[in-house]
């Protein structure tokens, strides 16, 4: 039974009062039909009348058995409102389908799928089902994992990946090879730091791979998982894999993508196995033109066309795309541009990609915008929400860091869109402009990029500072002489190139007295296991490397950096967020000048902050001047005052400034975009 043809208009217009009356009257005038009875308590429910609508539902119940009738009623009114993204309406309708039914498992599932849209905690809810199909496991079929695939798309809370693992490796009971299931296990236990199990999952992942696709995907996937961990001396043969099924794709890429969401992403390892930016670069422009061109010519998309030109006292809409304003490298760096922003005659947005929110969040991003979407993982929605918002300059933060944010740039829902700070371009023809300075990039970038570089005068990001709290380090608990020389090298496992130890450590055997921190990660053992055994082939005893445990707050780590007396920066991938941090607090720093993006951020920060001892270019040049920062006090006493000089008058720290610059960038943008619509 369905709504009366006569309330049709009142239900479109939420008027649930008139609802409520008409269903009253035909109760009096035809006391025996018991869907007027089914109909008025949902129109009681509807209104917020919780109780009225349970009393109606139980008090008819006691005289008639009719209860499919009702829940088919409700399931028809449960997805009407879903339909039209009355996703609390909905919700309500569906705990009391599960009170009069609780082992309904496609309801409990829409539950859940409701409430992640509402940003609602499932874990409950998600074990609860979990026992439920453990114990009848016949409610697993391909409709079943269709709808886990939804949940699985649109849930983000770490809160929720352990009983999200559980029920997925249920689902594998299904279909064993589905390449999304033993995808976001993968992920789910990488980022548990399992990684012994996300390596299981990838390999069965890259055995069932079907397709070129696929294949890519996989071992991409598979080699980060390795170098993550820092197994540089065992990724040979899946460095051999993954390049030779690359050129692959590249000569003749498929018809169809079967995981296109993830896809820009797989070209990532490369940025930190080799420094040959014209050749990565040509591999992700490749890769993220043939993800775009498929996603458009797959998907309904709403195209932009022509916007017609703002009227002058309009302020310029600038939207911010992100997963990463919070506790994150692009967090702390971004968000002096955030609060230095005039609202005068700009419209910030925010539009956060299922991000949790933390401290950085709701001090420092949530106060200096004028608008904050915390919106799904659903790229689509995000996009149309961009859309509605008719955004004029969308800024997309994470670049390559993520999958989200790549599928929205592609989608276009903003006239003009800028990559800046993340990982490095992605490579999109939908994305207008990569932001850069003189230094980071070199000057014959613009011939491999796809975007066009939108150079600013002095440097593309600028702080005015870093928080510090109490150390936790010293030499004397760490056992290290007094008079020793430290260094510290501070990266993750990812960057740890074999080559790059090795250079740190021909430093190390020159300087007698020195001894080399090293920043631990997630697996310490392993990275342990990686120094020790290059250290052996040098002749270095492994007492004079320290591996430090990981801190619980990037202020305590920042005041650890004081313990180091130079620090050797990695290669072909450097510091960014940590070479500000070291340069701030007047530490040396070596580095190595490469050719692509990710391998010239230090210099760029060095020449910014008005140094230029401690640039490499060449691996001898990087031993020589760790050795001479080693061992000569007076040149490393000149490097710290003139840091500490710099904070003074040095475009890094003037964040203020840099401010004004990327405002000046937006508008140029902007001017030079209704130019060429005339």
């Amino acid at each position: 039974m369905n709504w009366h043809h006569e309330i049709i208009e009142f239900l479109e217009d939420e008027n649930y009062a008139a609802i409520i009356l008409f269903y009253e009257n035909s109760i009096v005038l035809e006391p025996e039909k018991i869907g007027n009875y089914w109909l008025l308590g949902l129109a009681y429910l509807l209104a917020g009348r919780e109780e009225e609508a349970y009393a109606t539902w139980i008090s008819t119940l006691a005289q008639s058995s009719q209860t499919d009738e009702l829940l088919v009623i409700l399931e028809t009114e449960a997805l009407r409102q879903a339909e039209e993204n009355r996703f609390e309406a909905s919700l309500r309708i569906r705990e009391y389908i599960r009170e009069i039914e609780p082992n309904l498992i496609n309801n409990q599932l829409l539950i859940i799928i409701l409430k992640v849209k509402l940003n609602i905690s499932v874990t409950n809810e998600i074990n609860q089902l979990t026992s439920l199909v453990k114990v009848s496991l016949q409610y697993l079929n391909h409709e079943f994992l269709k709808e886990i695939e939804i949940l699985v798309s649109e849930n983000n809370k770490h809160s929720d990946i352990l009983p999200l693992i559980d029920l997925l490796e249920l689902s594998l009971e299904i279909q064993s090879d589905n390449f999304f299931v033993l995808n976001k296990l993968a992920n789910y236990y990488l980022e548990l730091n399992n990684y012994q199990k996300a390596e299981e999952y990838i390999i069965r992942f890259i055995q069932y791979s079907s397709s070129l696709d696929l294949q890519l995907s996989g071992e991409s996937f598979y080699l980060y998982i390795l170098l993550i961990q820092g197994k540089w001396l065992e990724v040979e043969s899946v460095i051999k894999d993954y390049k030779s099924t690359l050129d692959k794709f590249v000569k003749n890429p498929p018809v169809k993508l079967q995981n296109f969401t993830l896809f820009p992403l797989v070209i990532g390892p490369l940025f930190y196995l080799q420094d040959n930016p014209k050749e990565t670069r040509r591999y992700q422009n490749i890769v993220s033109r043939f993800f775009q061109d498929y996603l458009r010519k797959s998907i309904d998309l709403p195209q932009i066309s022509t916007f017609a030109p703002r009227e002058k006292s309009k302020k310029l809409k600038i939207g911010y795309l992100a997963s990463t304003l919070k506790r994150h490298s692009v967090g702390w760096l971004s968000r002096w541009l955030f609060y230095y922003h005039q609202h005068d005659s700009l419209e910030i947005h925010i539009y956060l990609c299922a991000q949790n929110e933390d401290d950085l969040t709701n001090r420092w991003f949530k106060p200096n915008a004028d608008y904050c979407h915390n919106l799904s993982g659903d790229p689509f929605s995000i996009a149309r929400k961009i859309l509605t918002d008719k955004i004029d300059i969308l800024v997309d933060l994470d670049s390559l860091t993520g999958s989200i944010s790549c599928t929205v740039m592609a989608l276009k829902p903003a006239p003009i869109q800028v990559s800046w700070l993340g990982f490095d371009a992605i490579g999109l023809p939908a994305i207008d402009y990569f932001i850069v300075d003189p230094y980071v990039v070199p000057n014959d970038a613009q011939s491999y990029y796809q975007e066009k570089l939108w150079i600013l005068p002095k440097t593309y990001i600028a702080v005015d500072g870093f928080e510090i709290a109490t150390p936790t380090l010293s030499r004397k608990t760490l056992g290290i002489p007094s008079d020793a020389v430290v260094y510290l090298t501070s990266q993750t496992a990812i960057k740890r190139h074999p080559e790059t130890i090795k250079m740190q450590l021909k430093i190390l055997n020159a300087v007698k007295n020195g001894y080399l921190l090293v920043k631990g990660g997630e697996d310490g053992e392993t990275i342990k296991k990686l120094f020790t055994q290059l250290a052996q082939l040098e002749g270095i005893d492994s007492k004079r490397i320290k591996f430090l445990e990981k801190v619980s707050f990037e202020e305590i780590y920042r005041a650890n950096l004081q313990i180091a007396d130079v620090v050797l920066d990695t290669y072909p991938y450097n510091g960014a967020t940590t070479t500000l941090e070291v340069l701030w607090l007047g530490i040396p720093i070596v580095t190595f000048l490469g050719e692509q993006f990710a391998a010239r951020n230090s210099y760029s920060f060095m020449i910014s902050a008005g140094i230029t001892e401690g640039i490499a270019s060449s691996s001898q040049e990087y031993v020589e001047w760790g050795i001479r920062l080693g061992l000569d006090d007076e040149l490393r006493s000149s490097v710290h005052w003139k840091l500490i000089q710099g904070r003074k008058n040095s475009p890094l720290w003037k964040a203020k400034e840099f401010t004004k610059e990327m405002e000046n960038a937006f508008f140029d943008m902007w001017d030079i975009y209704i130019n060429s619509q005339d």
